[in-house]
């Protein structure tokens, strides 16, 4: 069978590590797959690669550093011309509510005989789309909810119950699976924490907190409302953002303005910018804590963030609010510690447990990579969608 995957993400980022992942394990599997997504950087070409022999990554151009409105038209111009004129059996769209990926699967359903699958991985009508400007915010509502319905999709996968109950809300009469997203147990795996430290050139003393990617809206003030407390317990504790934290619009402002509101604590903040994947295992190993804050917003519920799974392959001890799957795995695997959401006095109850009592935090840091290992391993993951693609026959 040849695959067709639709991610309208930058290489390297988000939604395109979830479609990486099946595309890797499935094409090792025999089936042939295309995936087409945004390069990691700003360029005009079209790159090829072929990181095996049936998987094929296109990555299209991106115009500026960041996020780019005419970059998404274009990038849409060229997905509309890949569904048309490529050779494929099924094609699975990710994030249609992004043009680059909604309209190209749209037009699939009236000009070509294909079958198409749509994946979910993130709420935008009343999520992320409140962050775009009223047109995007609009356009990308719109998608979301047609997309599925206009392409005749014979199914949909999601990552998560609450975006299950979110397609069932919206009359959808196709399957729907729920894939989680998985972790990467071979390139992120535990490491001496001493040795990583020594590493990265961070002193062994320290205490660390540590947080990985993207951290939005008010999950970013819980953290470092909560980090506030742990300072005046703890006040040689350091807090690393490790990554990204974010660069777009209305979600850029935010972070700037919740700086300021906690200037007094940035200097045992360490902002250490984007690292090559390959270097992620020394930071997360490095922790002493791994933190998660979530918002019980729709955002928050609906999501599976990629760096949960990164969280528990490093084998490190984990807290987060008690929200959507991560609460869920969280609690029933006793694989980390959950508080209440945005109860900032608990979070930061918690993160001073997990501090004080290391062997505690050991043990749940190592059933949390053995969930990673277990449950959330790409190869398992992996079954599932391959079950979704032989039920469409």
């Amino acid at each position: 069978m040849k695959l067709l995957y639709l991610n309208h993400n930058f290489e390297g980022e988000g939604t395109f590590l979830r479609c990486y992942h099946f595309a890797r394990v499935l094409s090792q599997r025999g089936y042939r797959i295309d995936l087409l997504c945004t390069r990691g950087g700003p360029g005009l070409p079209l790159i090829v690669r072929n990181p095996t022999g049936n998987l094929r990554i296109i990555t299209l151009p991106r115009l500026r550093a960041n996020a780019s409105y005419f970059g998404y038209t274009v990038r849409s111009v060229i997905n509309s011309i890949a569904v048309l004129f490529k050779t494929f059996d099924v094609l699975h769209s990710f994030a249609v509510a992004i043009p680059a990926t909604g309209i190209p699967t749209i037009l699939c359903r009236f000009l070509r005989d294909k079958k198409i699958v749509v994946d979910w991985d993130d709420a935008w009508g009343g999520g992320l789309a409140g962050f775009a400007n009223p047109v995007a915010n609009h356009i990308t509502q719109y998608l979301e909810r047609v997309t599925p319905t206009l392409s005749k999709s014979k199914g949909l996968t999601v990552v998560s119950e609450t975006l299950r109950e979110r397609a069932n809300e919206f009359g959808f009469q196709f399957p729907i699976d729920k894939i989680w997203n998985g972790a990467d147990t071979q390139t992120i795996h535990p490491v001496d924490r001493d040795a990583s430290r020594a590493h990265l050139g961070i002193p062994p003393s320290e205490t660390i907190l540590m947080s990985m990617g993207r951290t939005y809206t008010k999950s970013f003030d819980i953290l470092l409302s909560a980090f506030s407390g742990v300072l005046k317990k703890k006040p040689d504790t350091k807090l690393y953002f490790v990554g990204k934290i974010c660069e777009y619009g209305q979600l850029k402002r935010y972070i700037k303005t919740t700086k300021r509101k906690h200037t007094n604590i940035l200097s045992n903040i360490v902002f250490t910018g984007g690292k090559p994947f390959d270097q992620l295992k020394y930071y997360l190993s490095a922790a002493d804590l791994l933190v998660l804050p979530m918002e019980d917003c729709l955002h928050d519920r609906a999501r599976f963030p990629i760096r949960f799974g990164d969280y528990l392959a490093s084998g490190r001890p984990i807290i987060a609010n008690a929200v959507g799957e991560i609460k869920l795995l969280l609690e029933k695997h006793r694989a980390g510690l959950t508080t209440p959401p945005e109860d900032i006095p608990k979070f930061t109850e918690g993160i001073l447990s997990f501090l004080e009592d290391r062997n505690t935090a050991e043990e749940y840091g190592g059933r949390g990579r053995q969930l990673a290992e277990e449950k959330l391993n790409w190869e398992t993951l992996a079954d599932q969608m391959h079950q979704v693609y032989q039920n469409l026959s």
